[in-house]
Order: structure tokens, then sequence, then C-alpha cells
């Protein structure tokens, strides 16, 4: 069974990563090449000469991207007068590169977001930036995405153990998501947001957040939102599907329907509460309008709470 993914009452862990150097920190088989993109400019046309230096003169960084809503390191030159986590930041506010965008690469960060600030206390980096995905219900997962490709990015280097996020100048982080008090936001590491990773799916498979034991029952008005895909968004072999589910608790029915005939479903048998996630091959005799319908199923006497989202197959 997947680990459950704990979003009500997030405990900070403020545990140190890393050792005290310099050096860029192991991000593991796909940092080294098994999955990592090295500017590959050259598959689609763009400027080798810029993207891909044969000497770097600074040496190289990890930026934490997003593949179909899964995280992945990618490595980027860092520029000399830089050092290795502030230029690393840079580099994922600038977005994934053409090449990687054909890859379909992504990033939760918006892309006019500016940084503001940036600075080092105590193995700690502080950095200001100037637009981050809202603090709202309907955003929430954008929001932990954005959260772990800067914390991830920026420590993966083992200068830095934690980092402090300010959205123009007010601070951004677990507590705020999570709909509590954000005046007093830790410093974040990456253990506090390793759960994050928790809430993506592999192709085929689905997941959901659980209510923590001993939560307070669910009072308000149940509701089920699609964050992905978008409307008429356009889509090929695999259907990336995420969003929040507000209610008692309880399975998710996912079907997919074209002509008013039902082609393909998918069951959550959890009992989601808050974020969910699933991808589902798309059959490949369908091309066209495509409605997406999710279900959250009554329970105890109340109705269902239910979305709808329609798409496009590309074929």
């Amino acid at each position: 069974m997947r680990p459950r993914l704990l979003l009500l009452g997030v405990v900070l862990v403020l545990a140190g990563c890393g050792s005290t150097g310099t050096t860029v920190r192991d991000e593991g088989p796909a940092a080294l090449g098994d999955k990592a993109i090295v500017s590959p400019a050259a598959a689609v046309g763009e400027d080798t000469a810029a993207a891909v230096p044969a000497v770097p003169a600074s040496g190289s960084g990890f930026v934490y991207l997003l593949r179909y809503d899964q995280p992945e390191p990618t490595r980027r030159s860092i520029p000399s007068d830089l050092t290795v986590p502030e230029g690393s930041l840079r580099a994922l506010l600038e977005g994934p590169s053409l090449a990687e965008r054909v890859l379909d690469y992504s990033s939760a960060i918006p892309e006019d977001s500016r940084l503001l600030g940036y600075s080092v206390l105590n193995r700690t980096a502080i950095i200001d930036l100037s637009k981050l995905p809202p603090i709202a219900a309907d955003a929430q997962s954008e929001a932990l995405l954005a959260l772990y490709q800067i914390v991830y990015t920026v420590t993966a280097s083992d200068a830095i153990e934690a980092v402090q996020v300010r959205l123009n100048g007010r601070p951004y982080g677990l507590n705020a998501v999570a709909g509590g008090s954000s005046a007093l936001e830790p410093p974040l590491t990456r253990a506090d947001l390793s759960f994050v990773i928790d809430a993506i799916t592999l192709p085929g498979s689905s997941g959901c957040a659980v209510a923590k034991e001993g939560a307070p029952a669910f009072t308000g008005t149940p509701s089920v939102t699609i964050l992905r895909p978008a409307t008429g968004a356009r889509i090929r072999d695999v259907l990336q599907l995420r969003g929040v589910v507000q209610g008692p608790g309880g399975p998710l029915v996912i079907r997919l329907i074209q002509n008013q005939i039902e082609v393909a479903n998918r069951i959550i048998d959890e009992q989601c509460v808050g974020n969910f996630a699933a991808t589902i091959p798309v059959p490949r005799s369908l091309t066209g309008p495509l409605d997406v319908v999710i279900i959250a199923p009554g329970v105890e006497g109340q109705p269902a709470a239910q979305a709808l989202q329609r798409v496009v197959i590309a074929g």
C-alpha cells in the first residue's frame, strides 16, 4: 500500500541534511544521468553553444522541474559569479528549456516569478519571490509542488540545509498551505517536504491524501475540484489527473465518457480527504472530446459531489 499523505496538522521536521562541504549533493541515479536532462538543446535546434557549454567555468547544479507532475532533477551550468545554490534557484525561475518543454517538463512556479532577495544565515537560505501559487484549497497541490521544487533545488548543494521562503516579503510555507498561521513559518528542509512525492502517482496508478487519525469530522459542503488537466487540454497517451476533494471521506469514482458512453473508469478505493491524483492510460481507439467526471459518493445520507472537465484526445 502506498504511504499515506498527511496534509492536516503537518509536523515540521527541522533536521539538517548533508555535510558541511560545498559540493553538490548526490541526487541519486536520476540526477546522475539515468533520467536527468543536460539541456539537450540540439534535439530541437536550440543554440547549443549557450545551452551546453563544452567546459562549464563554474561547475553545475541541479534544478528540480516537474515531468508529468513528478519532480525530477535536471542539470544546469552555474555562472562563476554565483554560488551553486543561488545560481540553481535563478535557473529554476527561468523554467524548463525549449528542449525540456518538448520532453514534457514543466514547473509549478509561475513563469513571471522574480527573485526579490537571496541571503544565507547559518546554512539557511532566505529567499523572497515575487510570485508563487496562491494559498487556496484549489491550488494546494501547486503550492506544495512549488515549495518542493524550491527547497530541493536550493539544498541540492550541501552548502544549504534549509530554506526560508517568502512571497513579497511575507512568510510562505507549509503552515500557510495547510490553512494555519503563516506568521512563524520555520525554514524548510528536505525532510519537511518528503511527503509531497506521495501525492504524485506513477503511470496507471492512483492515490489520495487521507485525514489524520483523530481529525475533527468534516461539517462543510462536500466538493470536488479538478486542478489538472485544464479545460480543453489536449491529451495523448496518458491522462494525468490531480484535484482536491473536500468531504467526510470516501472512495472516488473517475469516469471517462465520450458521446454519453463510458469508455474507461477508475476507483480510488481510499478514504480520500484533500489531494488526489490518478494517471489513466487513454484507450488507443479514442480521439476527439472526452468528459472526465469525478464523483465523491455521499456517505451517511449526504449527497454526492462531482466535477466535470472536458478535454480533447489528440489521437
